[in-house]
């Protein structure tokens, strides 16, 4: 498991553990020959054993994230013979995921119940139905489709903001690794550049450039391949700031 894998299963546990901290509840009609619809979610420990929880709507919830989860988890396997994660776009992913979970709820939105014409109901939650099908003239339930939306919308966020951390925490590892290893010898410093699959250039041996340290001159440290930039390398040529000190 990787660590964009683990920050899967992480948010899809805290998805489902908030799902059955707040189940969807039926209410308790008091006419008989009347059946229990939606009511709303309640906090489990408030409201269960007085309510009834909506148990096909809870799986339903809990199967849209884990299915959502076991995709994410695939697509992140990606690890290579030597163990390593090969470089990806992951917000363009991110925004793949966000568009087709929208795409499906709009798709099969909450739709109301059918209005009595014989006593007065106020409008309920029924079912999810296609958009496009039979059920179309029904009006849609817009809490549940809000809710559902905004639910979607946050664990995007959420998840791209920890794809985010991870990938820079990591890549400054690497820069701070490489940095580090300039003192090294030139064999020894392109067995680190190709482990941590960067490109670098290890200055040459010039005693005129062993020179005192002040403010504005130091090692460049642009002198390797970003690993994020996947466009030609448009910088040619040494470091220009030595050229102007010598000149």
């Amino acid at each position: 498991m990787n660590k964009y894998q683990r920050i899967v299963v992480i948010v899809a546990a805290v998805n489902i553990a908030l799902m059955l901290l707040f189940p969807p509840f039926l209410d308790n009609p008091i006419r008989r020959g009347v059946f229990p619809s939606f009511e709303g979610f309640y906090p489990l420990v408030s409201a269960y054993g007085v309510k009834r929880i909506h148990s096909e709507l809870l799986t339903l919830q809990i199967m849209f994230v884990v299915i959502n989860g076991l995709i994410a988890w695939l697509v992140l396997d990606r690890q290579s013979a030597k163990g390593d994660l090969p470089e990806f776009r992951y917000m363009r992913a991110i925004g793949i995921f966000l568009a087709a979970n929208l795409a499906l709820l709009l798709a099969f939105p909450p739709f109301e119940t059918y209005a009595s014409m014989v006593k007065y109901e106020a409008p309920g939650f029924d079912s999810f139905y296609f958009v496009a099908g039979d059920k179309r003239h029904r009006n849609i339930f817009i809490p549940l489709l809000y809710l559902e939306v905004t639910l979607v919308v946050i664990n995007t966020l959420v998840v791209w903001l920890l794809f985010n951390t991870v990938r820079r925490a990591e890549v400054f590892a690497k820069e701070r690794i490489l940095e580090l290893a300039q003192a090294l010898p030139p064999e020894q410093l392109a067995e680190v550049s190709k482990t941590l699959g960067y490109k670098a250039i290890h200055p040459a041996e010039d005693p005129q450039q062993h020179h005192e340290q002040h403010l504005g001159v130091g090692p460049d440290r642009r002198r390797y391949k970003d690993p994020r930039y996947r466009g030609p390398e448009r910088r040619t040529g040494g470091d220009r700031r030595l050229k102007i000190r010598a000149a």
